[in-house]
C-alpha cells in the first residue's frame, strides 16, 4: 500500500515537472544545431571575341579603300575590267586579337554603284593557312585561334570570259572587303564544345563611301536593305541634306574626327536604332524649327562626334530631337544658338555622357509641353557651359560629376522639373533658379564651387540660388537638409 502511494506520488509529481517545463518554454527561441561550409568560386570572367583586319605590315585596314594591283611596270595604268581579266588585291592578314577561338568569313561588301556588274566577276581568296589553291570566296570560311594570326591573303577577280555587253561601261565605287566572325567550337564548357556550333555572324550590310554621292547612295540603300546597314565613311569632306533619310538600323561610321566631315542641313534621323560615330559634323543649316540634325526615331547614339553649328544668327539649333532614348556620348557641341533642342512627344531615358557642350546660348533646353510619361534625362562626367533650361513635364533631370559654367556671360540653369546634382562643380558665378513652377524638388549632394567651397543649405541662396517667391515654391534639399527660405 505505501509502495503505490509513492508511486502515485513520483509520477504526479514527474507530471507537474513536465508542465513546468512547458510553461517555462512557452515564448522562448529554440535553438538547433546548424553549420555551414563554403568556398570561394573563381572569377567569373567573360572571353573576347575580337577579329583584325591588317595588312602585311600589321597595320590596321579597317576604313581604309583596298586597291586593285596592276602587273610590274604596269602600276600607273587604269584598272579597266574586261572578260577574261583577273586582278588581284593588295594582300591583307587577319588576326584574332581576342581569347576566343573563331570562325569567319570574308564578304565583298560596300557596293555603291552598279551591283550587277558582281554578276560577272568571280572572287577567289588564297593563302589562306598556307594553301596555294584558289577557293570560292562566297564559299569559304576560315578558324583562328585565341591570339593566332593568318598569313598573307590574297583576294582575286575575274571577269567571266562569257560576260556579255550588258556590262560595258558600269562601275562600282566604294567596294570593301569586310571580315565577319563568331565563335567556334573549341572551348569547353561543363558540358563539352558544343554549346556555340550554332552561334551566327553579324547579320549586316557593310557599305564603303567615298564621297558625297557614294554616301548618298549608301543612305539610300539603307532604307531598303533587309539587314542593318554599316557605312564606313572614308577620310574627306561629304555633304548629307534633308532629303537623305538613314535607314533602320544602320551606322554611320568615320575614320575619326579629324578626318571624316560630314557637313549637315537638316538632316532626318527618323529610323528607330541609328549610330553615328568617330566623325566632325559641320551645321549646315538656317535659324528655324530644324537642327542641322533631326533625330525622331528611337535609340539614336551619337558618339565620338565633335559637332560644330552653323553659328549663331539668329535661333540656330545643332541637334533637335523629337525622339526617344537619345545617347549622346564622347563628343563635343559648339557654335549653335541650342546645342540640342528637345521637343513635345520626346520619351524614354536620354542620356549625355562625357560631352562638352560650349560656345552656345543654351546649352540643351526643353521645349516642351507634353512628353511621354516618365521621361527622363541623365547627363554624366559633362562640361556644360551656358544657359540651361528644361520643361517641368519631365520626370528627372539628372547631374552626376559635371562641371557647369559660362558661355557668352550666361552661367544658369532654370529647373522646371525635379532635378538632382550630384557630386558637380559650380563655376562663374553659376546660379540656379526655379521656374514658374511649384511643388518641385532641387536635390543637391556633395556639390562645390570653382575654388572648393562645399554647397550647404545654409549657404546654397547665397553662393548658387537665384532666390525669388518661384524658387520659394519649391523645395531644395543639400546634403539632407532642407534649405529653410526665413
Amino acid at each position: 500500500m505505501n509502495n503505490t502511494k509513492s508511486t502515485k506520488r513520483a509520477l504526479l509529481l514527474s507530471i507537474m515537472a513536465m508542465l513546468l517545463c512547458v510553461v517555462l518554454l512557452v515564448g522562448t527561441t529554440f535553438a538547433w544545431f546548424t553549420d555551414s561550409a563554403s568556398t570561394a568560386v573563381n572569377k567569373i570572367q567573360a572571353g573576347t571575341l575580337d577579329v583584325q583586319l591588317l595588312d602585311e605590315n600589321d597595320n590596321s585596314l579597317e576604313g581604309q579603300t583596298l586597291t586593285w594591283q596592276k602587273a610590274q611596270g604596269a602600276e600607273n595604268e587604269e584598272v579597266l575590267w574586261e572578260p577574261g581579266c583577273t586582278y588581284k588585291l593588295q594582300p591583307i592578314v587577319i588576326k584574332n586579337n581576342g581569347n576566343l577561338a573563331l570562325k569567319y568569313k570574308i564578304q565583298i561588301s560596300g557596293i555603291v554603284g552598279d551591283a550587277k556588274l558582281l554578276e560577272a566577276i568571280d572572287f577567289t581568296v588564297t593563302g589562306v593557312d598556307g594553301a596555294t589553291t584558289a577557293a570560292d570566296l562566297n564559299g569559304f570560311e576560315g578558324k583562328l585561334a585565341a591570339n593566332a594570326e593568318t598569313g598573307l591573303i590574297t583576294i582575286s577577280g575575274k571577269m567571266l570570259e562569257s560576260a556579255g555587253n550588258e556590262y560595258q561601261g558600269k562601275s562600282i565605287d566604294g567596294i570593301a572587303i569586310t571580315v565577319v566572325a563568331t565563335q567556334d567550337t573549341v572551348e569547353n564548357d561543363s558540358y563539352g564544345n558544343e554549346y556555340d556550333k550554332n552561334a551566327q555572324y553579324s547579320d549586316v550590310t557593310y557599305i564603303h563611301a567615298t564621297g558625297t554621292e557614294s554616301l548618298k547612295s549608301a543612305i539610300t540603300q539603307s532604307q531598303t536593305s533587309e539587314k542593318p546597314a554599316y557605312i564606313g565613311l572614308a577620310e574627306g569632306e561629304y555633304q548629307v541634306a534633308s532629303a537623305d533619310t538613314i535607314g533602320s538600323g544602320a551606322t554611320l561610321a568615320g575614320e575619326g574626327i579629324d578626318k571624316t566631315i560630314m557637313i549637315a542641313q537638316q538632316v532626318s534621323v527618323s529610323k528607330d536604332d541609328i549610330t553615328i560615330k568617330d566623325m566632325t559634323i559641320k551645321g549646315d543649316a538656317p535659324a528655324g524649327n530644324y537642327g542641322a540634325m533631326n533625330i525622331g526615331g528611337k535609340n539614336t547614339v551619337i558618339e565620338n562626334v565633335k559637332f560644330n553649328g552653323q553659328g549663331m544668327n539668329g535661333d540656330t539649333k545643332g541637334i533637335s530631337v523629337t525622339g526617344e532614348n537619345l545617347t549622346i556620348r564622347n563628343s563635343n557641341i559648339s557654335n549653335a544658338f541650342r546645342g540640342i533642342i528637345f521637343w513635345d512627344n520626346i520619351g524614354g531615358n536620354n542620356l549625355i555622357e562625357n560631352c562638352t557642350i560650349d560656345n552656345v546660348i543654351y546649352t540643351f533646353n526643353i521645349n516642351a509641353s507634353t512628353v511621354k510619361p516618365g521621361t527622363t534625362l541623365t547627363v554624366k562626367n559633362s562640361t556644360l557651359n551656358g544657359w540651361t533650361s528644361y520643361s517641368g513635364c519631365m520626370s528627372l533631370v539628372s547631374f552626376e560629376k559635371c562641371n557647369l559654367g559660362k558661355s557668352n556671360s550666361y552661367a544658369y540653369l532654370v529647373a522646371y522639373a525635379d532635378t538632382t546634382f550630384t557630386d558637380c562643380t559650380f563655376n562663374d558665378g553659376y546660379q540656379i533658379a526655379a521656374g514658374n513652377v511649384s511643388g518641385k524638388t532641387i536635390t543637391i549632394t556633395n556639390c562645390k564651387l570653382a575654388d572648393g567651397t562645399v554647397i550647404t543649405a545654409e549657404n546654397f541662396a547665397e553662393k548658387l540660388g537665384d532666390v525669388d517667391n518661384d524658387m520659394k515654391n519649391n523645395t531644395v534639399i543639400v546634403n539632407g537638409v532642407t534649405v529653410s527660405w526665413n
